[in-house]
């Protein structure tokens, strides 16, 4: 028999054969699956930092525009707009995917994160004409959507390598990872401030992308070299702060010290031609003094610097509130809830009454301190106030003759601490002859103002009265724009009396003689009850009811701000 090549396997061999074919094709296979455990890790790979990154400068976006336009003007409609622009750049994908095919858009995202600081400070210089509703959504757009819509728009371009059409059908396919786009949202760690995280997000913009043309690095040098060396709102190095300075110099102003901090922006400013001092919260002032000058002093009679806001000298007239028994300064306790610059607690202890203060921010205390002379002999509580009230009242330790309630930023009052629970709080923690001031700005036309002097009037059971800083028109109050106010009211029955000031009371301030004494023309009436003669109150937890109503406040007190100080303050911070 003629022996040739052997076309038919042995059976030994078959099997073995067969053995490692069984061991390779499934392996194979599972790689090739869409839904393979392998694919997802990889397109997880991709997608997860892109949304981390996508929801990551969303409220770094906000951070960066608080300061020009204010923490509530910049957040209206934010979430809103960022759900949309996720969703549109997802679908975007399976419209455009034609037209674009299959360009990777991510290494370009890097690039535009590095430009992104240097045209927004642009953008601010367009903030007084653009006012603070299109001056957000124009510059909000730059800085937040355009990197929202195309992170979304390269997930899904990841995410077509699983196959969900196929698995889900057409429509769930770009719905359901839509939604899920839509889940992420994280915020900014508070150890590094909004223009550092901009440039951090360009640098992991860069890091995930899956190609890396290394071309486009020779475009971003320059907007790293103008981030070092000429961007006024980064606070790396104090040549930036120098920038800053030269710039403003220009116009008669200067920042003296600036940090970001759990409220904010912070900065001290000083006008050379107004000669004042003011200390910022983002787009408000929580105060200021006029400069105590050698001309001041020798001309005018100056003894030391004066409040530019008359309604902080005005609540420290909570010591002239008649009561009975008279407790003396020596022996009385004050707590101060919300600091400012300090004006009512550094009369209250020149008075030599035993103050606690509890302030939120940590920088405004230690700017509070270190440029408008806040004496160190107090205690301070750097905590929330409504949990620190809150522990106090169920504690029932200390209590206190007087009480000065003085809290504003962003442009609007911080609900919660006007609710009926801290307002009956704060009584709790007064003598049965205690006496509290406190200090509301708002539109008496709004029904959330409204509803806050109702709040006030029935905690202390009517026994309070309202004065404005100035006379008001001859409209009547309920006609003004913007109102600063300062309620008095008593924890036990009686009238709303003041008694005289002496010289010892006005501490040497010119101020403190012409607005320390509440005059009869600017007590202001409290609102007229329903027609069920009721009075509505703001409850706990009724606070977001009124979100619509904080905007349109905010927006005024914006544009009261920009007549205050001049534009290019609030745009170059």
């Amino acid at each position: 028999m003629v022996k040739g090549r052997q076309t038919v396997r042995l059976p030994q061999r078959r099997k073995a054969e067969d053995a490692t074919k069984a061991d390779v094709e499934p392996s194979t296979q599972k790689v090739d699956e869409p839904l393979s455990t392998a694919n997802i890790l990889k397109v997880a790979r991709q997608v997860l930092p892109l949304l981390a990154l996508a929801a990551f400068v969303s409220p770094v976006s906000q951070a960066i525009l608080a300061p020009v336009y204010g923490s509530i003007p910049s957040s209206i409609n934010h979430v809103e707009a960022v759900t949309a622009t996720v969703l549109l750049g997802f679908i975007g994908r399976h419209l455009w995917a034609g037209w674009i095919g299959d360009i990777n858009i991510q290494p370009y995202l890097a690039l535009w994160a590095l430009w992104t600081p240097a045209i927004e400070a642009y953008l601010f210089k367009y903030s007084g004409s653009w006012g603070p509703v299109l001056g957000p959504m124009i510059t909000g757009f730059v800085s937040c959507h355009l990197f929202t819509l195309p992170s979304a728009y390269a997930a899904a371009q990841a995410l077509e390598s699983l196959g969900l059409h196929e698995q889900l059908g057409s429509i769930a396919g770009i719905a359901l990872p839509a939604v899920v786009l839509d889940l992420a949202y994280f915020r900014p760690l508070d150890f590094i401030t909004p223009p550092k995280l901009q440039y951090l997000v360009a640098c992991l913009y860069a890091l995930v992308s899956t190609s890396k043309p290394y071309w486009l690095a020779s475009l971003g040098i320059p907007a790293l070299l103008h981030g070092l060396l000429a961007n006024p709102h980064l606070d790396l190095s104090f040549r930036n702060t120098d920038v800053l300075n030269r710039d403003l110099g220009a116009r008669n102003w200067t920042v003296l010290d600036r940090q970001w901090s759990n409220t904010g922006y912070i900065s001290v400013i000083e006008g050379s031609v107004e000669e004042y001092r003011a200390l910022r919260c983002d787009h408000s002032l929580l105060g200021g003094e006029w400069l105590l000058t050698d001309e001041k002093r020798k001309k005018e009679g100056w003894q030391v610097p004066e409040s530019i806001y008359a309604i902080f000298h005005i609540l420290e007239a909570v010591r002239l509130l008649e009561v009975s028994p008279v407790t003396r300064d020596r022996d009385a306790h004050a707590l101060v809830v919300g600091l400012g610059i300090g004006t009512a607690p550094k009369a209250m202890m020149a008075h030599g009454i035993d103050t606690t203060i509890v302030e939120l921010d940590p920088v405004v205390h230690e700017y509070a301190t270190k440029y408008f002379g806040l004496p160190k002999q107090h205690k301070s509580v750097l905590q929330d106030a409504v949990t620190w009230v809150s522990g106090e009242a169920a504690g029932n330790t200390t209590k206190y003759e007087y009480i000065i309630h003085d809290v504003f930023t962003g442009g609007a009052e911080p609900l919660p601490l006007f609710t009926d629970s801290f307002l009956g709080g704060l009584r709790s923690l007064l003598k049965p002859n205690g006496v509290i001031a406190v200090n509301y700005a708002g539109d008496l036309r709004l029904e959330v103002t409204t509803r806050i002097l109702n709040t006030i009037y029935q905690t202390f059971d009517g026994q309070c009265k309202i004065f404005g800083d100035a006379p008001t028109k001859s409209g009547g109050a309920e006609n003004e724009e913007f109102l600063n106010m300062a309620v008095f009211c008593r924890n036990s029955p009686g009238d709303i009396t003041f008694r005289k000031p002496t010289r010892a009371d006005w501490l040497g301030s010119r101020s403190r003689e012409q607005y320390l004494l509440p005059r009869e023309d600017f007590e202001i009436p409290f609102p007229s009850v329903t027609e069920s003669g009721e009075r509505q109150i703001l409850k706990k937890g009724e606070e977001g009811a009124w979100r619509k109503e904080q905007e349109v406040s905010a927006i005024r007190h914006w544009r009261i701000m920009r007549r205050v100080i001049p534009d290019i303050v609030w745009e170059l911070w």
